[in-house]
């Protein structure tokens, strides 16, 4: 337990530390916007590996136990979230979490952005209630409680910070793909590269689920 309590708090320093003193932008000021993300991408995917992994080392305390109702419910809360995740990495979105620059195109090509303003981040949200679902181990409700309030506190911290960077002109342009009724939002974000986004993360869906019993030692298809 001691080692999965270091490795969460190293994760949440390191997510909060690029905040303090605009280390980010200085680090971005001298490297460049792509060598961060590339950067604090890699560091991230190796804390969170080094956080799941303590997690699954942990003494085990268990609460409750998955069935094949909760595993159900939890891949299709997944399939949902890694769709979100990809839609979300291949827009351009200046009011949240983004792996591309706007260029100015978002309103005429938001895709699912005229739907949901933070989708990697509820990505992860859905990731880490699902995942609260079937684990019932006490370090793994821990590890996935807390990954989903940071998720949760992340989404209201974007929605403060985000818009004071941009010109009022700007917001406004953003704000744009999220006007009118659903329908109308729903009919904006339909075009030919959502249609590809879906399929992508349907595809990386699928072989994230054949591949989570080898890799993580827990394979969901065995409730089914």
């Amino acid at each position: 337990m001691i080692e999965f309590l270091i490795a969460l708090f190293v994760f949440l320093f390191a997510h909060m530390l690029p905040q303090i003193g605009d280390l980010r932008g200085k680090i971005i000021a001298r490297t460049s916007r792509k060598a961060y993300i590339i950067g604090y991408s890699v560091l991230s995917t190796l804390l969170l590996i080094w956080m799941i992994s303590a997690a699954l080392r942990a003494p085990r305390t268990i609460l409750y136990a998955a069935d094949p109702l909760t595993v159900r419910i939890s891949m299709g809360l997944m399939l949902m979230a890694i769709i979100l995740f990809v839609m979300g990495a291949l827009r351009p979105n200046s009011l949240s979490v983004s792996f591309r620059r706007d260029r100015g195109h978002q309103n005429s090509n938001p895709g699912i952005l005229a739907l949901v303003r933070h989708p990697i981040i509820v990505a992860f949200a859905l990731w880490a209630f699902a995942h609260i679902l079937v684990n019932g181990e006490l370090a793994n409700i821990l590890l996935f409680g807390i990954m989903l309030a940071f998720a949760l506190l992340g989404i209201a911290r974007l929605n403060k910070t985000k818009p004071q960077k941009l010109s009022a002109a700007d917001y406004a342009r953003v704000k744009q793909r999220e006007a009118g009724s659903w329908g109308q939002r729903l009919r904006r974000a339909g075009d030919r590269q959502l249609a590809i986004e879906l399929v992508i993360g349907i595809a990386l869906y699928i072989v994230i689920l054949h591949a989570h019993g080898p890799i993580i030692g827990v394979d969901p298809l065995a409730y089914l």
